[in-house]
């Protein structure tokens, strides 16, 4: 999956923040909706200081529909200076409208490639590789999975109750070994 530039009419944003670049990107994987508004701002004040206002027009404008556009929705703000860490902080941990990341510290203002690039990594984890493991066991497993082998994963009472018991035997075995 990647991120795509769409053609999509933001002028409802542009019109009101002269200084602000605005980019539609949206997945190219149709099951897997992500839709992600970037702001490419000058200076790290651009941000602060409108982050909220962006995001309330975007709710208003953008995600009125309720449909496939209100869900998995990311405004991404961008700036060459750094943003203080306290309001990094709170854009990127307020929930309302769309989830929001804060992409800063660029040595000059990013174009849309490099910021493809960044959002790839950090919405869809291009970056992740998964590394290949053969199924045999090898030696020198930690001792503690003949305790914790086989555990029951379900909420049943009786798989509660043995994954406590095996629990108490880890401590117990880890006290008695302690020094």
């Amino acid at each position: 999956m990647k991120l795509l530039i769409k053609g999509i009419d933001l002028e409802f944003l542009s019109g009101q923040y002269e200084n602000i670049k605005f980019h539609m990107l949206r997945s190219d994987d149709r099951l897997s909706f992500i839709s992600c508004i970037v702001c490419v701002c000058e200076t790290a004040c651009d941000i602060v200081d409108n982050w909220r206002s962006i995001q309330n027009m975007v709710a208003v404008y953008y995600q009125h529909s309720g449909g496939f556009d209100a869900w998995n929705m990311y405004l991404a703000f961008a700036s060459v200076e750094k943003i203080p860490v306290w309001e990094k902080y709170e854009i990127e941990n307020n929930k309302f409208s769309a989830r929001k990341i804060v992409l800063d510290d660029f040595q000059e203002i990013p174009n849309i490639g490099e910021l493809i690039t960044e959002l790839d990594k950090q919405l869809l984890g291009s970056d992740l590789t998964l590394e290949s493991r053969s199924c045999q066991l090898e030696e020198g497993v930690s001792y503690l999975e003949n305790y914790y082998r086989g555990a029951p994963l379900d909420s049943k009472t009786e798989s509660r109750e043995k994954r406590a018991l095996m629990l108490d035997k880890i401590i117990q075995s880890l006290n008695s070994n302690e020094n």
